[in-house]
C-alpha cells in the first residue's frame, strides 16, 4: 500500500498509522491520529498523520486507534533463571540463595540451559512490551544468541563472585571474559555491555576494586546488588566497619558510571554518597516483596536527586519478567507506604520504567522516547477493551488499568518482532516445550524445590 507519487526520499521501510502516539519526550508531546515513519532502524518521522499525508512505505501497520509508545526498559534481571521459576518460594533471600538456588545452579546452569532460559524470559518480556533488558548472569554469549534470534535488545554482563561460577572458575577469569565480550560486541546493533559484581558480601574488596577499574577502562557501567537485606548491612558493617555503600565508595567502585540494584536499607550517609557519585538506582519491587527483603526508599532517593529506574529481577524471585507489573506495583506501594497518593505519579512511574533506565545506562541518546533520529523501539497497545474504557488519561490508564496482554505488537531496531500477539522471529511453542521438559528433570531433585 502506497500513498502519493514515488519519491525515494519519501519512501520508508515501515509506517505505523492511526494510533495515539505518546512520545514521552521532555514536553510529554502527544499525537492523536499519529504517524510513525521508520527507515532502517531509525525513527524518521513522529507526528500527526495530517501533517505528513504523502509517503510510501514497504509495510504499513494500522494501530487501530491504540497507543503507540516506547518499549519498556527492564533495568535488571537474570533472564536465564526462568529455568528455576518456582524453586524455593516463601523463603528469605539468604536461605533461598544458599539452600536452593546456588545448589540448583551448580547442577543445571550450562551454556545450553542459559540459552533456553534467556529465550523464554525474553519471549515473556516481548509480550509485555519490553524492548531491552539488562542481564546479570553466566554464559552471556548464550544470552546474546537468544536475543539475536528474537530481535530484542540486551545489555549483557557476566556475573562475578569470589567463588567459581558455572562459567568461570575465578573472578580474574570473569574479568577476562568481560573483556572478550567487550571486543566481541562493541559494535553490535542490539548488544551493549555492563560489568556486574554480584554483591559486597560475595565479592572481596580486591575484586570490587578490580571491577570498578575495568568498568572505567572499558567505559561500561559497573553494576551491583546493594543493601538488599538488613542482614547484608549488618554483616558488612561487622566485617569492614562501614556500610556496603561506604565500602564501595571507598574502593572507587562508583567513580565511573555505576548502577545499584535494590537499595532497600540505606542510611542518610549512604544516600548522600549515591547522590555524590551519581549512582543510578534500579528498584526491584516485586522481588523485594516476595523475598521480604525490604522497600527501596524511592521518594526519598528521588528527592535527593538520584535517578531511579525499575527492574524485574529474575523469574526465580519475581516470578515473572513483565516490567509493566513492577511499574504498576511500584507506584501503588509507595502511595500506600507514605499515605500519599501524589508521591509517585503515573508519569513518574512510566519515566522510571523507560527513560530513566535509558539515562542510568547512558543510552538515552538513542532510546527512551519517540523522537526523530532515535532508534525505532516501540510497542502498540490495544486499548479497545473494557478495562481501558473510558480513556480519559493514557498515562494513568497505563499505570493503573493496563494488562500485560494488551501489547499487540513490539518493534525493536525497526524490526517487527511481535505483531497481533504473534512472535514472528522464533517458534515460541518449541521453547515453551523445551523448558517444560527441563523443569520435569529438575523436579526429580526435590531438595531444590
Amino acid at each position: 500500500m502506497n500513498k502519493g507519487p514515488v519519491n525515494l526520499n519519501n519512501r520508508y521501510d515501515l509506517a505505523i498509522r492511526n494510533g495515539y502516539v505518546l512520545t514521552l519526550d521532555k514536553n510529554w508531546t502527544e499525537f492523536p491520529n499519529g504517524l510513525i515513519l521508520i527507515r532502517g532502524k531509525q525513527l524518521e518521522y513522529v507526528g500527526l498523520e495530517m501533517d505528513h499525508k504523502v509517503y510510501q512505505a514497504d509495510r504499513i501497520i494500522d494501530a487501530k486507534g491504540g497507543i503507540i509508545m516506547p518499549t519498556f526498559f527492564n533495568g535488571h534481571t537474570h533472564a536465564a533463571m526462568s529455568i528455576f521459576r518456582g524453586i524455593g518460594n516463601d523463603l528469605p533471600l539468604d536461605s533461598w540463595l544458599k539452600d536452593h538456588i546456588w545448589p540448583a545452579e551448580a547442577k543445571y546452569v550450562s551454556a545450553e540451559n542459559v540459552y533456553l532460559g534467556s529465550m523464554v524470559s525474553a519471549l515473556e518480556m516481548i509480550r509485555c512490551g519490553t524492548g531491552i533488558f539488562v542481564d546479570m548472569y553466566f554464559f552471556q554469549e548464550q544470552v546474546v544468541r537468544a536475543c539475536e534470534e528474537l530481535g530484542i535488545r540486551v545489555m549483557v554482563g557476566e556475573g562475578i563472585l569470589d567463588f567459581p561460577t558455572p562459567n568461570k572458575k575465578s573472578p580474574s577469569k570473569g574479568l577476562e571474559y568481560t573483556e572478550h565480550l567487550y571486543n566481541l560486541y562493541q559494535n553490535h546493533p542490539l548488544v551493549s555491555l555492563s560489568l556486574p559484581a554480584h554483591s559486597p558480601y560475595t565479592c572481596s574488596p580486591e575484586v570490587l576494586k578490580a571491577i570498578g577499574e575495568l568498568s572505567r577502562k572499558l567505559n561500561i557501567p559497573a553494576t551491583i546488588h546493594l543493601a538488599e537485606t538488613a542482614t547484608e548491612d549488618v554483616e558488612v558493617k561487622e566485617k569492614y566497619g562501614k556500610s556496603s555503600t561506604k565500602l564501595l565508595a571507598d574502593l572507587g567502585f562508583f567513580q565511573g558510571r555505576s548502577v545499584a540494584y535494590h537499595c532497600n536499607h540505606l542510611s542518610d550517609e549512604d544516600i548522600s554518597l549515591l547522590n555524590e557519585y551519581q549512582v543510578g538506582v534500579v528498584t526491584i519491587t516485586k522481588s523485594n516483596m516476595k523475598l521480604g527483603s525490604g522497600v527501596c526508599p524511592v521518594p526519598k532517593l528521588q528527592n535527593s536527586g538520584i535517578l531511579i529506574g525499575i527492574g524485574t529481577d529474575g523469574a526465580a524471585s519475581n516470578n515473572n519478567q513483565c516490567l509493566l507489573l513492577d511499574m504498576q506495583l511500584t507506584a501503588r506501594l509507595h502511595k500506600m507506604q507514605h499515605f500519599d497518593p501524589t508521591i509517585i505519579t503515573a508519569k513518574q512511574a512510566i519515566r522510571m520504567a523507560i527513560l530513566n533506565n535509558a539515562r542510568i545506562y547512558g543510552l538515552d541518546d538513542c532510546l527512551g522516547t519517540l523522537e526523530t533520529g532515535k532508534l525505532a523501539d516501540l510497542m502498540i497497545i490495544n486499548t479497545d477493551q473494557a478495562h481501558w474504557q473510558p480513556l480519559y488519561n493514557p498515562y494513568s490508564s497505563i499505570v493503573y488499568s493496563m494488562q500485560a496482554g494488551d501489547v499487540s505488537s513490539t518493534i525493536v531496531n525497526g524490526k517487527i518482532i511481535m505483531e497481533n500477539h504473534k512472535i514472528l522471529t522464533v517458534d515460541e511453542d518449541k521453547f515453551r516445550n523445551k523448558i517444560s521438559e527441563l523443569g520435569k528433570k529438575i523436579r526429580n531433585s526435590p531438595s531444590y524445590l
